[in-house]
């Protein structure tokens, strides 16, 4: 534990102390001639500690160099930039970042200019460049967040723009410092113009080369005009790739010679030698980006499937694995067609073959819709009509009730055509997740030094910057637990992780792997058994998907006892499997109700009550499916959530209740079965405003179930209480 935290004090010293130096050096450079914001931007965009850092070291710049006065609305933006980090949280994240920054920028340049009288002059070029210092450090604090977090970079899509801005400033900023016989900027372009050029072939070298050379113009022509040759050196370069670091190097090397000495008019040696020390800087750093995967990777024989098909394929999977676990949902039956006969067969039947035929009347024949015979007086075959028409009112009631079956298999067949449908909309709309291959290929390299076999790996982020992993396994052939293949990934991505219930298809086991939420739960829960039975009926799970989201399900099964237990895990079982499969909770309640339906004869039914928390905003979803209301403490408001719809298990269309409330820290939910009625929401009121321990709350609302139920024949009681905390 020591080990630990003198490693974390350390870290944080290095970063402190390179952050004081950044704020040494960008204090003095500047862009076109006019002084810089990077530093401003700097500060902007680092942690408080690191922030500070960097303001003590451009104060001591300008002190150093006696340009406080010229420097003077640079310290104050950076200084307001610094209050505004102590007293709220929101300026430490990168949309606060990029906001103080810019706010900051033009109130102290609007102050100082209306000191000096020239206000309304400079308020437009203030404006532009605290809008141009408020991106850079959004985009400096986004990426600074991903690396710190996942150790990687991503440059795909929005990531890539922001790099981009954030490595034009920076070349900018470092071209325009001045230091004899060489040049750090060029040094900087060549080095990372390398590094993409082998690792991501000619498009990256063109790339990182002209956002360089685009960098170095904003600092001087001269130095522009020397950077120009970097992009064409970096496309030829790319033409090795990564057959050959030496050699790579030397044709970059090689073509900036000869492009140098072709395109420009005087000899450079100054280009010469920035691009010289960026060559030997690239073949010290190249080996290490490769061992630690910071640049995405795409090999020549690699090919990576798509995601979404790869996730629709095994989400298909577990729904065969549940039609076999289950039995076939529905049995194929026989088309079997038969008309009803007429008035007319029925008469044929009997008067067919009757002498008398032509002397009875036709309208003395009576068929009602109830098929009670009316047969003449004076009928020489009364009695074998009477066994005709018995039969045929027997023919008529069985046609009547396969109509009826065939009504509710036709509804049923309707209803699993709105499940596939509801099931394919959904996994086609997306989930929000950021893949990341170069991630994915850190995990693979983990778990193939440790010997563990897999089949693949899907990695990325979430919306919120949280890395979660799903890893595919053969049936069979998990070599480690999930809790072992957890601390291996944390070790290696050096972020604390997490596993998510696994679940398993035909062919594959899946283990889910997720970075923990800002926020948690508490959770609690107590069960008591009815009178007279030894197994209690209600079942619950408590467990998270692969992105971190919590799930809390309570199910009560029909009656008590073996029976209702059957049902109700029969119900947490299958909803727990689709859920974790990556199935949506509403999709995943119809499919577990049309099993419930089919599975058998009798009937049998429970209910679901279904508790998802997305723990980054604490967006609290609730479905139920015939289950007991739920009580949740919002802040100093108490609500009922309740749901007047079928439990699963009765009707072929599923009916669902679904509900979503916003909730915050310190809030509580408490979820209970029917054991608990009516008369006690009053009671669990008073205690959940008393604001005691989850625990205690729990234990006390089972302990009194009993004394508020009146009724003769007492149920099953499980009550399951949860509070919102800090993770």
């Amino acid at each position: 534990m020591n080990k630990i935290r003198e490693e974390k004090i350390s870290r944080a010293a290095i970063c402190c102390a390179l952050s004081f130096v950044g704020g040494f050096v960008f204090s003095g450079t500047s862009k076109g001639g006019i002084a810089s914001f990077t530093d401003i931007s700097l500060v902007g965009a680092l942690r408080l500690p690191m922030a500070a850092s960097a303001f003590a070291g451009a104060i001591i710049r300008c002190i150093v160099t006696d340009s406080v006065g010229s420097c003077i609305v640079k310290l104050f933006a950076m200084a307001i930039i610094l209050i505004a980090k102590m007293f709220s949280e929101f300026f430490v994240k990168p949309v606060g970042s990029g906001f103080a920054t810019a706010a900051a920028v033009v109130l102290a340049g609007s102050g100082i200019s209306a000191l000096i009288g020239d206000f309304p002059e400079k308020l437009l070029f203030y404006a532009f460049y605290g809008a141009i210092s408020g991106v850079t450090a959004y985009s400096a604090s986004s990426l600074i967040t991903e690396l710190s977090t996942a150790k990687i970079f991503d440059f795909k899509e929005r990531r890539g723009y922001m790099a981009a801005v954030v490595y034009i400033v920076a070349t900018a900023s470092i071209c325009s410092l001045q230091l004899p016989y060489i040049n750090i900027g060029i040094i900087l372009i060549s080095t990372i113009t390398l590094c993409a050029a082998y690792f991501l072939g000619g498009s990256g070298g063109v790339i990182c080369g002209a956002l360089g050379a685009s960098g170095a113009f904003l600092a001087s022509a001269e130095i522009g005009l020397t950077a120009a040759i970097l992009p064409t050196a970096g496309l030829l370069a790319g033409f090795i790739g990564r057959k050959k670091l030496l050699i790579t190097a030397f044709v970059y090397a090689l073509s900036c010679l000869l492009l140098n000495i072709l395109m420009v008019d005087s000899y450079s040696f100054e280009a010469l030698a920035g691009v010289l020390c960026g060559v030997g800087s690239f073949l010290v750093i190249a080996p290490q980006l490769a061992e630690k995967r910071l640049f995405i990777h795409i090999g020549d024989n690699e090919s990576y499937s798509d995601e979404s098909a790869v996730q629709k394929k095994f989400l298909s999977d577990v729904l065969e694995a549940v039609r076999c676990d289950s039995g076939k949902i529905s049995a194929a039956l026989n088309a079997l067609q038969r008309k009803d006969a007429s008035a007319n067969d029925y008469k044929n039947s009997i008067c067919g073959v009757c002498y008398r035929r032509g002397i009875c009347e036709a309208s003395q024949w009576e068929i009602s819709g109830e098929l009670i015979p009316v047969v003449p007086d004076d009928c020489i075959r009364r009695k074998e009509a009477a066994d005709e028409f018995e039969r045929l009112f027997r023919l008529r009631t069985a046609q009547r009730l396969m109509k009826l079956r065939f009504s509710a298999e036709r509804r049923f067949l309707s209803e699993q055509f709105r499940i596939i449908s509801d099931i394919i909309l959904d996994t086609a709309s997306g989930n929000g997740l950021h893949y990341s291959r170069s991630l994915a290929a850190r995990i693979e390299n983990a778990l193939n030094l440790h010997k563990i076999s897999f089949v693949r790996v899907m990695a990325g982020y979430t919306p919120n910057e949280r890395i979660t992993a799903e890893i595919y396994f053969a049936s069979g052939e998990i070599g480690e637990s999930s809790e072992r293949i957890c601390g291996i990934l944390s070790d290696t991505l050096s972020v604390r992780l997490h596993s998510s219930a696994s679940v398993s298809s035909v062919n594959e086991v899946k283990i889910g792997i997720y970075q923990p939420a800002q926020y948690d739960l508490q959770i609690h829960s107590a069960s008591i058994c009815a009178a007279g039975y030894g197994i209690c009926g209600d079942s619950s799970a408590v467990f998270s998907d692969s992105t971190g989201v919590r799930y809390i399900v309570l199910s009560d099964g029909m009656g008590s006892g073996k029976n209702a237990a059957v049902d109700s895990h029969m119900v947490i079982g299958m909803f727990k499997r689709l859920v974790c499969s990556g199935m949506p909770p509403t999709s995943a309640v119809r499919i577990v109700n049309s099993v419930m339906v089919s599975k058998s004869r009798e009937e049998s039914f429970a209910t679901l009550d279904c508790i998802m928390v997305s723990l980054d905003d604490c967006m609290l979803t609730s479905v139920k499916s015939g289950a007991a209301p739920t009580i949740i403490r919002r802040g100093s408001d108490v609500i009922k959530i309740s749901s007047p719809v079928f439990p699963i298990g009765i009707i072929e269309e599923a009916e669902l209740f679904v509900s979503e409330q916003k909730l915050s820290e310190g809030d509580i939910v408490i979820m209970f079965s029917d054991g608990i009625t009516e008369n006690a929401y009053l009671y669990i009121k008073e205690l959940l405003l008393r604001d005691g321990d989850i625990r205690d709350i729990v234990t006390e609302i089972t302990a009194k179930a009993e004394v508020f139920n009146p009724g003769v024949r007492a149920d099953d009681v499980t009550v399951i209480g949860m509070k919102i905390v800090r993770s």
